[in-house]
């Protein structure tokens, strides 16, 4: 038995990366643990980017890693201003938990950066903590420059 082989049919290999690549919108924006899906400029001159995280999570509650999606949200955070400024979607997911014995089967996605319930990210809050106690300035002229409210600098001031 004589087996011929044609080049061009048969399998083949693939040359694709098995890790995420980092791109350069990604590398600019430098949030951990989240990637630019992509960024637009609105009609009132904010920057819009649209992020996603990286890792599925796992289960609050158990640990055992999500596999399978339940919905899509989108939430709008809040963060540092970056040559102007910027507003933040992060395209979140609610997953399924997969372990039966779950006090949770559904839970959203939750990272250091963005806690459970949060609305601004963790280096935003480290900035305006930073710019009240070791630069010295009023929180009202805080507020005005992270355009957030008087409130919430108050807020990370008392933490």
């Amino acid at each position: 038995m004589c087996l011929s082989i044609q080049l061009g049919t048969g399998p083949r290999a693939l040359n694709e990366p098995t890790v995420l690549v980092v791109d350069a919108a990604t590398t600019l924006f430098n949030l951990p643990d989240y990637h630019v899906i992509s960024t637009t400029v609105t009609d009132d001159g904010y920057r819009q980017v649209l992020v996603e995280s990286e890792q599925p999570p796992g289960s609050p509650s158990c640990g055992v890693v999500a596999t399978r999606r339940k919905e899509r949200r989108f939430q709008r955070i809040r963060d540092i201003p970056v040559a102007g400024r910027i507003e933040v979607l992060w395209r979140k997911y609610r997953w399924y938990c997969q372990e039966l014995q779950c006090q949770r089967p559904s839970f959203f996605v939750s990272t250091t950066q963005v806690p459970a319930r949060a609305r601004s990210t963790s280096r935003l809050r480290d900035h305006l903590v930073d710019a009240v106690i070791r630069s010295g300035r009023a929180m009202s002229e805080t507020a005005a420059g992270f355009a957030v409210s008087w409130w919430m600098v108050r807020w990370q001031i008392r933490l």
